[in-house]
């Protein structure tokens, strides 16, 4: 059964208000990091969520980044072993042409737990950069293991000045129940 949308009036019970609290999980960046000449992915200190074994999963994030048009982010997500996470970038891609701004197609590509979409890098004519947003999102299925699900991220290209992910970028997951 979804979870429920009250009407205005409407006196939810208490079991109802846990049902939707309990459901739902979020981490909030809160400082921005930088990677500077590296393609190694890397954890994100702050954009991390424990998932239960035999669980499902509707996961959706809003990382706000800033990137050179040459070095780009190359992103991912990480979860218990035994985990499928069927997802899309919803990001520009890496091939956006430098000096357009933040306007392109937006990647729709299906990834899978690992896979490694690259949102490209921003910048006006005069090749200043400017934030923008990818919008991951889709199905986590986890397995028989209890774990964390992990945003991980670096540069696609090595390059300095360096690729921010801001704060204010936030990860959500909604447990998914019958």
């Amino acid at each position: 059964m979804p979870i429920k949308d009250w009407l205005a009036g409407e006196n939810p019970s208490a079991a109802d208000l846990n049902r939707y609290f309990m459901q739902q999980a979020h981490a909030l960046k809160t400082a921005d990091d930088t990677i500077t000449s590296s393609t190694t992915l890397v954890d994100d200190d702050q954009l991390f969520l424990s998932v239960q074994a035999g669980t499902d999963y509707w996961v959706q994030a809003m990382i706000i980044y800033n990137a050179s048009a040459a070095a780009d982010l190359k992103c991912t997500f990480s979860g218990p072993s035994g985990s499928t996470f069927d997802w899309v970038s919803d990001s520009l891609p890496s091939t956006i042409a430098a000096g357009s701004g933040a306007v392109d197609v937006i990647s729709r590509s299906l990834q899978g737990l690992g896979s490694t979409p690259s949102p490209g890098g921003a910048e006006q004519p005069a090749g200043t950069r400017v934030d923008a947003v990818s919008v991951p999102k889709g199905l986590l299925r986890v397995g028989a293991n209890s774990g964390t699900l992990r945003f991980r991220w670096a540069q696609l290209a090595s390059g300095s000045p360096g690729t921010i992910v801001r704060a204010g970028s936030i990860l959500v997951i909604r447990r998914l129940t019958t």
